[in-house]
């Protein structure tokens, strides 16, 4: 099996632009959903903090979910704090939350980082649309605290739409 690249997005649908206002004639297309991951076992490291690139975001996409799936419990340290930024913000696109206990973190926090996620409260282009107009790299601060981590690994993926590179999530043109 073998790979396969495409700049731009996917435009999924029978009608790409509206021509009346019926269904069959209205536009139904949309962009495709993808999601990166990555994989980190933290067994060995000191009660310090430390960061490693999850993923890039190409220019223009919009964060729709963000997992953190802590898939063997952490031991050794009382907390693993783990927060999702863009290599600036260590907390813009998620706020400091303990994943110790194996499972999915609560997106309870997400709420105030939405803006982020959607560009609504950013200067991304056009009119706050999506993370921006060039790729982000988002990442992963993990900080243990009082002991160092004996065994612990979280995998993290990063749900979001491509757009083009100016932002726009339907592109108007090929």
């Amino acid at each position: 099996m073998g790979f396969a690249t495409h700049l731009g997005p996917w435009l999924l649908g029978t009608v790409r632009n509206t021509t009346g206002t019926t269904v069959g004639t209205m536009e139904n297309c949309g962009a495709t959903v993808v999601s990166q991951t990555f994989k980190k076992n933290y067994t060995g490291q000191a009660a310090s903090a430390t960061t490693d690139t999850v993923c890039v975001l190409p220019a223009g996409a919009q964060i729709l979910d963000i997992n953190i799936d802590t898939t063997i419990a952490f031991t050794g340290s009382t907390a693993a704090n783990v927060s999702i930024g863009d290599g600036t913000t260590a907390a813009l696109y998620w706020a400091a939350t303990d994943v110790t206990s194996a499972g999915r973190a609560d997106i309870s926090n997400a709420a105030a980082k939405l803006g982020a996620w959607c560009g609504a409260a950013s200067t991304a282009s056009p009119t706050g649309i999506g993370i921006g107009s060039t790729d982000v790299k988002i990442i992963a601060t993990m900080t243990p605290t009082v002991a160092a981590v004996t065994a612990g690994t979280v995998q993290y993926t990063i749900v979001y739409t491509v757009a083009d590179s100016t932002g726009l999530q339907f592109p108007a043109s090929a």
